[in-house]
């Protein structure tokens, strides 16, 4: 989707030409503008920046989002709601640099800063789950067509007990254990890629004003992110790891916590993702779709497959929580209207799953 926005294009119209910055300038400039009353505007080199180095895009800063992302080792990260040649975007500004995700028909643009770099880097992540920059593609190679993800949502064992009331000002705890195969520096680009679009799309279109979204990301927990996996009894294992580390640390389990591990290969054979919604837990793999992280919170907020739906608007489209991932249709980067009913109704009821 495409936006305009008359203040800002405003401010657009009358700011200076700039010179092409580098990483370090634009993140000054950011921090200035972010600091200032929004929207407010910025240009930077385009992402198709090698067919003619001096074309610049324009950032567009709406507003700050409520929501708040922490990395290993490092302080909150502050997020902003975006625009960027028109297309919706968030900015996520952490303590290491600056990170700008695009939502586009043919997957999601990230645009990366390092404080201590002047380089700006482009990455492309395409619905296929592989990364591509201006210079090459990666190796990764194309997941089997076995996998999907059909049957990835479970139940286990009896009806767990009902969970202690959480607190009404609390925000939702989101927390993301990236497993040890991953190295902590991936954090930013799986964040950038998998899950800053679905927080903004959150925040702006499904929660009440007065809910907001915290994400940690965890690594190097002994117990915890060295999960063995791909095996039929891989997401029980996580379940059982997720109550030791609950009950070590006195965290009260309530519907406003979700434990989700993140892993380089299917969590299991055949398997994209798994879920036990009425436990809160999750396994997401970095070999699926970049919707794949948006497909198994779904689930942990109550969203359905069911209600799923394909999309043949201008662009003909399939919302997060379709099961097929074929690669003949993009992903809306949303959910349908059914499924935002359904996440609303967890809500409001406070974490019950109807049978």
């Amino acid at each position: 989707m495409r936006y305009r926005h008359p203040a800002a294009m405003a401010i657009l119209l009358a700011s200076p030409a700039w010179d092409v910055p580098t990483g370090r300038m634009f993140i000054e400039r950011f921090d200035a503008m972010a600091g200032s009353p929004l929207p407010g505007a910025l240009s930077l080199p385009a992402f198709d920046g090698g067919s003619g180095k001096d074309r610049l895009s324009t950032l567009i800063l709406r507003s700050r989002l409520r929501s708040s992302v922490t990395f290993p080792g490092e302080a909150p990260s502050i997020l902003y709601d975006a625009v960027l040649d028109g297309f919706a975007a968030v900015v996520t500004r952490s303590s290491k640099g600056l990170d700008i995700s695009v939502v586009m028909q043919d997957g999601i643009h990230v645009t990366t800063m390092t404080e201590s770099d002047a380089a700006i880097e482009h990455t492309h992540v395409t619905e296929t789950g592989l990364r591509t920059t201006s210079d090459e593609v990666s190796r990764r190679n194309r997941r089997s067509l076995i996998h999907d993800l059909e049957g990835d949502s479970e139940a286990v064992g009896l009806p767990m007990e009902p969970m202690p009331l959480a607190d009404p000002f609390a925000p939702l705890d989101i927390r993301i254990f990236l497993h040890d195969e991953i190295r902590t520096s991936e954090a930013r680009s799986i964040h950038a890629s998998y899950v800053a679009w679905w927080l903004r799309d959150m925040e702006a279109n499904i929660l009440p004003s007065d809910l907001s979204i915290d994400v940690s990301y965890m690594q190097s927990i002994s117990g915890i992110s060295d999960q063995a996996y791909g095996m039929p009894s891989s997401l029980g294992t996580w379940l059982t790891a997720v109550d030791r580390y609950v009950a070590a640390r006195g965290i009260r389990r309530t519907w406003k916590n979700k434990y989700v591990l993140i892993t380089r290969r299917p969590p299991s054979e055949g398997k994209l993702g798994r879920a036990i919604p009425a436990y809160g837990v999750a396994m997401a793999s970095l070999s699926a779709p970049y919707s794949v992280v948006a497909h198994e919170l779904g689930h942990l907020f109550g969203a359905e497959h069911v209600d799923a739906e394909w999309r043949w608007d201008w662009w003909p489209c399939r919302t997060n929580m379709m099961s097929d991932d074929s690669v003949l249709f993009a992903n809306c980067r949303e959910y349908s209207a059914a499924n935002i009913a359904r996440i609303q109704q967890y809500v409001d009821l406070k974490g019950y799953l109807p049978d």
